[in-house]
């Protein structure tokens, strides 16, 4: 269901291990949202487009994915980060975040220290790789300071 030894690469040199479900690579700008309910409907906002949504509520993923609540039907995010993805126990849940989402989904992240790096820093943008050797990490940050990538 989840995969180990992936790396979050930060533009300012951060590196993080977690676990992903729904495993891809990913490339975005970090913004971060600090309600502690509505978590459905920060996912399916459409101003979220090609970004990655840091949630700091700790346990997200109880209450699975119930269309009645959602902004908008189709997921505009790249990504999302959490710190612990719970399993599902609400009736009105029809199915679970990670089946529905389809997006990857970034967990095992101490997601307070990650969102006071982007408040204290600014924007940053993050790359999401399953790397089996450190050199390639290090290689991609030396190319993310030479120059910026940006996306539409």
């Amino acid at each position: 269901m989840f995969f180990l030894n992936n790396f979050l690469i930060l533009e300012n040199g951060y590196i993080f291990n977690c676990k992903i479900i729904n495993k891809k690579n990913v490339f975005g700008e970090l913004i971060f949202n600090t309600s502690n309910y509505g978590y459905i409907e920060n996912i399916s906002d459409p101003s979220y487009k090609n970004q990655i949504l840091i949630l700091s509520n700790p346990h997200i993923g109880n209450m699975g994915w119930i269309h009645q609540d959602c902004q908008s039907y189709t997921i505009k995010l790249n990504a999302i980060i959490i710190n612990n993805y719970s399993i599902s126990s609400n009736f009105r849940s029809k199915q679970k975040l990670f089946k529905f989402l389809k997006k990857p989904i970034i967990f095992d992240i101490d997601t307070r220290f990650l969102i006071s790096i982007v408040r204290n820093s600014g924007s940053q943008f993050c790359y999401f790789y399953n790397f089996k050797n450190i050199f390639f990490v290090i290689k991609y940050l030396r190319c993310i300071n030479k120059k910026k990538i940006f996306y539409d």
